[in-house]
């Protein structure tokens, strides 16, 4: 069983062609969702992207202006069965393997017919724009606060050992 980390493309890209975490980088939200979804150590991390899919995070991309926001719902059902597909082709397993949406909902909702319920996370489910900022912020103060004290121990014990 391997974890999925998922970021979600954003509308704010640079205006240069890039690998795709460089791409949306312009966005605060999107540099919080790659830094706190690295600290998870996933097996595998993608960026959804309305209109590449499924995008693994060096993949260099033109900038473009597409969201699944515009999209009508067919074309969001049809998105996430391309999207599913693309995954089984990445040799993920959609019944087992466990997928972290750091995504909001317009970017989840066309793939839940697809995952298992209970191998999906959603930590941010729910929560607007403002209040996934601040939800991810207070998730990296605390991995920050973490490495700090594990910082202290090691060098506790190295002191202690000389």
């Amino acid at each position: 069983m391997s974890t999925v980390v998922l970021l979600s493309c954003t509308k704010s890209k640079t205006d240069y062609k890039a690998p795709a975490q460089e791409l949306y980088s312009a966005s605060p939200l999107f540099r919080g969702t790659l830094e706190y979804g690295k600290s998870l150590n996933p097996d595998y991390m993608f960026i959804l992207s309305a209109k590449h899919y499924l995008v693994p995070l060096d993949k260099k991309l033109e900038p473009y202006d597409k969201t699944l926001k515009e999209m009508p719902a067919d074309e969001k059902e049809k998105w996430g069965a391309i999207t599913a597909k693309q995954m089984e082709q990445a040799g993920l397993d959609l019944n087992k393997d466990k997928f972290i949406f750091l995504t909001g909902s317009e970017y989840m909702k066309p793939l839940l017919k697809y995952i298992p319920q209970e191998n999906i996370s959603a930590p941010m489910k729910g929560l607007r724009l403002g209040e996934r900022m601040q939800w991810l912020n207070a998730q990296i103060r605390k991995l920050v606060e973490i490495f700090k004290r594990v910082k202290n121990l090691i060098y506790e014990c190295l002191t202690k050992t000389k």
